[in-house]
């Protein structure tokens, strides 16, 4: 029997969702910072658009679920809302609503850019075209579960985007395929070995959404995927260290 060693897996790329969000207030510079800190070689956040026509970085459509007691704005959908209504909004810890641009300007690693309505598509678009060559966040990647938002992205930069889905199938796949996308997000709990063997199979990175529990982050590794997206990016870190990836 041959002494040669099978090989090895190599290790994800770990993705800190909406920043450290297990540590930090989600999608806020505080969560980003500790997401960079905590051993995340990309952060992942969602962005809207203002009623002015900002990119604004926030999960919901609304500040409701995430605006503190104590916030001089506690309800409002953004697409409504100025910036400068917006800036009023206090998070917990008292951190406010970041912009995009802010984001971008600050990170030191590149950013999964989740673009949750496909109007902010062209706003996006416009930010990273301003980006300096070279910089961090230039390497940066969109990705989106509306395909409108990623052909906009696509036509306009030279920006990568990965496909948002909640499982891989034909039509996903072929959705992807058509958009030129990097990558496809399934959600971890609609991954499986077959599905993650045609993604890369079509010449697509496998990028989950999100890894949280040993038992998600087994099938994660076992899948081979290309990404891990955590809300808690020190643990998954210490996982893989332990596992010698």
């Amino acid at each position: 029997m041959s002494e040669q060693s099978a090989p090895s897996l190599q290790r994800p790329a770990i993705v800190g969702h909406r920043g450290a969000s297990a540590h930090a207030p989600e999608n806020t510079l505080a969560a980003f910072r500790r997401g960079i800190e905590d051993g995340a070689q990309v952060l992942e956040c969602d962005v809207h658009l203002s009623a002015d026509g900002h990119v604004v970085v926030m999960h919901d459509e609304t500040i409701d679920r995430t605006a503190a007691p104590d916030s001089p704005r506690r309800t409002g959908a953004i697409g409504d809302l100025t910036r400068a209504e917006l800036d009023t909004v206090l998070l917990a810890d008292g951190e406010k609503v970041p912009s995009l641009e802010e984001l971008l300007a600050m990170t030191t690693v590149p950013i999964f850019i989740e673009v949750k309505v496909a109007a902010a598509a062209k706003a996006v678009a416009e930010l990273l075209r301003a980006l300096p060559v070279g910089s961090p966040a230039a390497a940066s990647t969109v990705i989106s579960f509306h395909p409108d938002a990623l052909s906009e992205i696509r036509r306009s930069t030279d920006t990568p985007v990965s496909y948002l889905v909640r499982e891989v199938g034909e039509q996903e796949l072929a959705t992807a395929r058509e958009l030129g996308a990097a990558g496809i997000g399934p959600s971890i709990t609609g991954l499986s070995l077959r599905a993650a063997e045609a993604t890369h199979e079509a010449g697509l990175a496998v990028n989950p959404w999100t890894v949280n529990t040993p038992e998600q982050l087994a099938v994660a590794l076992a899948c081979g995927v290309d990404t891990i997206t955590t809300d808690d990016p020190a643990w998954v870190q210490h996982e893989l260290d332990v596992r010698g990836l």
